[in-house]
């Protein structure tokens, strides 16, 4: 007994702890306590780590575990749908860019771009709702009617310009026609649809592509900017660009239009009255 006295007594004695600088013997910081308390803390600040370490242990294990059951599998259908969505968009660009060019092959049933545009924007278009879906109806019913020659839809299109025609169409040499009008000129939509490109080249200047409802394809070249993005829905004579002066051999303020059916390029006058 007098052992365990003496050992406690030992540990309720104070001591000072204390740090000096090696240099000049000067006090640097110090405090006093005893063994009891020393060993005290120590013993609670393993205990503390101890349960620290378990709770975030145990927190990581079951995190893991959820993550691998449930947001995996949603992760991994999210990036399938972006992978198709994707692959569907630059399929439809690069028969935009053969539009472009001229290189479209107009004999070609396969590989249609209408088909291809339909498929893109089934993929962009977000699911309409039942007032959207009746207003749609009643704008498609508004913009075309039947014609029994061809079984073609009649659409009445808006000019995007009005001007002077310099150029016109010439089927196999010249896709569109060039309408001269004037400076800074607003130039709308022919007709409602949907923005599939917008880009720029030094021959062309600021290009606009828009798909419409029936298989037809409007190209908007030579302007100064652009005033729609990518996927943007706009309505018959909505301003989507301002007319510029590029391309060409043509001086002045010029509107490149071109119109596209079922693929192959027509003649925008016979749809559209381009006078002033």
């Amino acid at each position: 007994m007098n052992f365990f006295r003496r050992v406690v007594a030992k540990m309720r004695k104070t001591i000072k702890y204390s740090a000096s600088d090696p240099r000049s013997f000067e006090e640097v910081w110090s405090f006093q306590s005893n063994m009891i308390r020393l060993v005290s803390l120590i013993v609670l600040v393993i205990v503390s780590t101890s349960v620290l370490a378990v709770y975030l242990f145990s927190g990581t294990m079951n995190g893991t575990k959820s993550i691998s059951r449930s947001k995996l599998e949603k992760q991994s259908a999210k990036i399938v749908e972006l992978t198709e969505k994707i692959d569907a968009q630059e399929n439809y660009l690069r028969y935009v860019g053969l539009i472009l060019s001229g290189e479209v092959p107009v004999t070609t049933n396969s590989d249609s771009v209408e088909l291809l545009a339909q498929e893109t924007l089934d993929k962009f278009n977000t699911k309409l709702t039942a007032s959207e879906r009746r207003l749609n109806a009643e704008v498609k019913d508004d913009l075309s009617t039947r014609v029994d020659q061809n079984d073609r839809p009649l659409t009445f299109f808006a000019a995007p310009v009005k001007g002077t025609i310099d150029q016109k169409y010439s089927a196999g040499s010249h896709a569109g026609i060039h309408v001269l009008t004037t400076k800074d000129n607003t130039v709308s939509a022919c007709l409602a649809g949907t923005i599939v490109y917008t880009g720029y080249t030094r021959s062309d200047g600021y290009i606009v592509i828009i798909e419409h409802a029936g298989g037809f394809l409007s190209v908007y070249k030579n302007n100064k900017t652009v005033l729609k993005k990518i996927g943007g829905k706009v309505q018959r004579g909505d301003p989507i660009a301002i007319v510029g002066d590029s391309g060409g051999n043509i001086d002045g303020s010029h509107l490149h239009f071109e119109l596209w059916y079922q693929q192959s390029p027509v003649d925008p006058e016979n749809y559209i009255s381009f006078k002033r």
